[in-house]
């Protein structure tokens, strides 16, 4: 071999080693073990998110299985959580049952996985994940869960063992707007009580008041201002419930009428309650899209096939207190109660318990002098970020059924009714919505 030749014999040597390790097929990061389920955040670190779900189910809707329902779908959206995300959030669930055999618990849901060898081939092996519930605190008596004084200690339990940058509130029971609470002095079980946000039948809590007021000091009381609230429960998503609740939460979630009885889709709803950035309008897309996929007015609509629609929005708590001093500089017609009542759209189709949800925009648009509804429309469209809802919804009321939602614009307000409701009346004068409206113009 000539000199030459033998040189650049020697310079290839290199360069083909070069080129054979850079093509060896175990270099590349393999990726995450195929058979290792993530850990959870540790206790006591800090985790992007908390979600806590507060579900009231000790009444007709844990009785009849809605909560389990929903509870299965959770656990079902954890056990799919991809890993980044399972990773760094925490879901816990609060559950007050139908059942006074089963105390009320705390828990957090979290990812168990079981390898397992196909029975015909050993060398197949799959990785099974199952979801379990990680006990954080069980009560050893039963509670009423409609008490602050519950949510309060709830909440301490859940935020100090597992802390976040951020926090979210699933509030999950029967709904009742504004209204305050009332338990008549009988049996819980065998009444129609006034109620606030959630109907406990611990038959132990008889003449026990609380309201949205009560609630939102317990809640001002949390680690950080909540994300976002929402509300699976009927007719929530009224002004008057989100004016209170204003400094606890950037965002409140619900809808104005009812919500349908299979309650939100959590399967879904899950993976977007961690996301990093507008979490609370993706959750309200996502409730409103199933339902909108399955709405079809020409099929009877159950619980089992909900075909009957639904309205979700989101309101921006931040925007509130322009909408309420905007609302009281403009404030000029005093129309006749009975009048409004008959012409603003009521979500409230009941005939039983009926309270009445009206229509905010449609009730301004005739209180408002005429100079100020632009305004005033320019400030409420800032205050409701994301709102939507199918061509109809559905009532309980059997007589009604299915009704139109043309010309609705997705928040509640109350119109006082005089006469047989002048207490329900004089509770509504108690609102900071009330007060800071400057709604005694109109001589409510």
């Amino acid at each position: 071999m000539s000199i030459k030749n033998l040189l650049l014999y020697l310079w290839l040597i290199p360069s083909m080693l070069l080129i054979t390790a850079c093509s060896k097929e175990d270099d590349p990061d393999p990726g995450p073990e195929p058979f290792v389920v993530p850990d959870p955040p540790a206790h006591g670190s800090v985790a992007d998110r908390t979600v806590l779900l507060y579900m009231g189910g000790d009444n007709n809707l844990g009785r009849d299985g809605f909560a389990a329902d929903d509870l299965a779908e959770m656990a079902e959206a954890i056990k799919t959580l991809n890993n980044s995300l399972y990773s760094h959030n925490n879901l816990l669930v609060f559950y007050d049952q139908y059942s006074a055999s089963v105390h009320p618990k705390l828990y957090r849901l979290i990812k168990k996985g079981e390898v397992k060898a196909s029975d015909t081939d050993p060398d197949n092996k799959t990785l099974v994940i199952t979801t379990e519930e990680e006990l954080i605190y069980e009560y050893p008596q039963e509670i009423t869960f409609t008490e602050p004084t519950i949510l309060k200690e709830v909440m301490n339990k859940a935020f100090t063992e597992f802390p976040a940058k951020s926090y979210g509130l699933l509030y999950w029971s029967h709904g009742e707007g504004w209204l305050p609470g009332k338990y008549e002095n009988v049996a819980i079980r065998s009444t129609s009580p006034l109620r606030w946000m959630g109907v406990d039948w611990n038959n132990k809590s008889a003449d026990y008041k609380s309201g949205i007021p009560e609630m939102a000091e317990v809640l001002k009381q949390a680690p950080k201002k909540f994300d976002f609230i929402m509300f699976d429960a009927c007719f929530m998503l009224s002004l008057e419930t989100a004016y209170e609740l204003k400094d606890c939460a950037d965002y409140i979630i619900s809808s104005p009428t009812e919500t349908p009885g299979p309650g939100a889709p959590y399967t879904d709803i899950v993976p977007t309650m961690f996301t990093s950035s507008q979490a609370a309008i993706k959750m309200a897309e996502t409730y409103f899209k199933y339902y909108n996929d399955k709405y079809n007015p020409n099929v009877k609509n159950t619980n089992a096939n909900w075909t009957g629609g639904v309205s979700m929005g989101v309101i921006d708590c931040t925007k509130l207190d322009k909408l309420a001093d905007v609302t009281k500089a403009h404030l000029s017609s005093t129309p006749n109660l009975n009048t409004l009542r008959s012409e603003v759209f009521d979500y409230d189709k009941r005939s039983s318990g009926h309270v009445g949800y009206y229509d905010m925009v449609q009730l301004m648009e005739k209180v408002l002098d005429p100079v100020g509804v632009d305004e005033w429309k320019k400030a409420f469209q800032d205050a409701l970020p994301y709102w939507n809802t199918t061509p109809k919804n559905y009532s309980s009321n059997a007589s009604v059924g299915l009704f139109s939602m043309e010309g609705t614009n997705g928040v509640s307000h109350y119109i006082p009714a005089g006469g047989y409701s002048a207490t329900r009346d004089a509770e509504y004068q108690k609102t900071s919505w009330y007060k800071a409206a400057g709604l005694s113009q109109l001589g409510w």
